[in-house]
């Protein structure tokens, strides 16, 4: 199964610098109070450490009084800060996030009672060598930068992309079929439909950019071996989708496009383990198609995300069909969950978004609207994705994609053409088909030319 990536960015890096900075103090105060004095008295001298074996000669009680009661201030802010953010984390997010967060506080805990009890002991048995206050002073060193390391990097414990990629780490090491038994399962339904509650479209979008590529990259090599129905997966990537749509139909467009993502990754990751979209029997939409009930204006906005997922990169990212096609390169040339399952699950969710256009529009708008849509589709194909591949056979060499991405259209188009209601919307039949041919040409000129 596939991972995520961790992106470490500004606010990360000065977290890995603090942390490593905490570390080094620690390293430092253990040498001077526990190395050191026990060295001989000639690498002493040679080092020039002969003086911290002086005796300390001052009265340290009042020194390490103030290091143990400075001490114990840090810890409080630290619990009383900490509070407030576990609070925020089970309220916008989920309550299993509480646990991780609380992980992220173990270098501090550690290195503070490590601090503490040294302190202590050498409060009631006084130090011997000044090296040995020398180390109490790194040891609060590293105290202080540890708890800024760890204030640092809340914001980033309590960020949708955090949520999303810890939540994925533990989907990644099990099969399908046992996603829902899982506390990361819970968490990116809670935090995508919560978010989506109260507008926070900061939160959709970092959770649903995480979660979709997961979707379209990972791997079930159990379930691609069985490529049938099964209905633990049935119910994991429905019930995913299904709950994350939750307050999708009351919230801003930009969750409806963000969900697209999701939907797109959910496409891919079903195609690959033998679920068809169009299996009437086990609709894997219906739910996501309910929570949109009565607002056909969140429509176009799931098919635009669900294409631009498919067919652009985004945010220097390769869209979604390239990196499900490399992650399943080993399967053979013409089985059909490369390209003929891929399509027949497009012309699936379509066939959804017009029902519900035509169940609240008037039958000529949203005739109009699902025509629309897929030339839409069409155009992302060949002026988006097109391009991608080209990039990729003059970076890498010839490759098969051309023709998995030529097949794509012709798949989509006749697909589309054949599950056309009969007598209904003729004009946008022919605009489909001049839209199809032009297309077509379009990519024949570009990957011709690059022979």
């Amino acid at each position: 199964m596939g991972s995520g990536r961790w992106r470490a960015g500004r606010g990360r890096r000065a977290t890995f610098a603090l942390s490593a900075l905490g570390g080094v103090f620690l390293a430092v105060g253990a040498a001077l109070g526990w190395v050191v004095p026990r060295l001989p008295q000639r690498a002493l001298a040679i080092g020039g450490l002969r003086g911290v074996l002086a005796g300390s000669g001052v009265d340290a009680g009042g020194y390490l009084g103030a290091d143990i009661t400075a001490l114990a201030v840090i810890i409080a802010v630290v619990i009383g800060f900490n509070a407030t953010t576990l609070q925020i984390a089970g309220q916008t997010h989920s309550l299993v996030l509480v646990r991780a967060i609380l992980l992220s506080l173990t270098p501090f805990i550690l290195c503070w009672s490590a601090a503490t009890s040294v302190a202590l002991l050498y409060f009631l048995a006084p130090p011997v060598y000044i090296a040995q206050l020398w180390q109490m002073l790194c040891w609060f060193a590293a105290v202080v930068v540890l708890m800024f390391a760890y204030l640092w990097d809340l914001p980033w414990r309590l960020s949708g992309q955090y949520v999303g990629l810890w939540a994925i780490r533990g989907l990644a090491r099990r099969p399908i079929n046992q996603w829902e038994s899982l506390d990361g399962f819970s968490a990116l339904q809670t935090s995508i439909s919560a978010a989506s509650a109260r507008g926070d479209l900061g939160t959709v979008r970092a959770v649903t950019a995480v979660l979709g590529p997961f979707l379209a990259e990972t791997r079930d090599a159990k379930a691609e071996a069985e490529n049938t129905y099964e209905r633990g997966r049935y119910r994991a990537l429905k019930n995913l989708l299904s709950g994350s749509a939750q307050n999708a139909a009351l919230a801003p467009n930009a969750v409806s496009y963000s969900l697209g993502y999701v939907v797109a990754g959910v496409l891919l990751q079903a195609c690959a383990v033998g679920h068809l979209m169009d299996d009437g029997d086990h609709d894997l939409l219906s739910g996501l198609f309910r929570a949109f009930k009565g607002t056909p204006e969140r429509v176009s906005p799931l098919w635009t995300g669900t294409r631009h997922a498919l067919c652009r990169a985004r945010e220097g990212d390769e869209a979604y069909l390239l990196r499900y096609w490399r992650s399943h390169r080993a399967w053979p040339a013409d089985d059909p969950r490369r390209v003929s399952d891929v399509a027949e699950g497009l012309v699936w969710l379509h066939a959804g978004c017009r029902r519900e256009l035509r169940a609240n529009l008037a039958p000529a708008a949203a005739d109009a609207e699902a025509v629309q849509l897929l030339l839409d589709l069409y155009r992302d194909i060949a002026t988006h994705l097109a391009p991608q591949v080209a990039r990729q056979r003059a970076d890498r060499g010839p490759r098969r994609t051309p023709d998995l991405l030529l097949n794509l259209l012709d798949r989509v188009h006749t697909t589309a053409l054949r599950s056309w209601p009969d007598g209904e919307m003729e004009s946008g039949r022919v605009s489909l088909v001049n839209a199809y041919e032009a297309r077509r040409k379009e990519l024949a000129t570009l990957f011709g030319q690059q022979r």
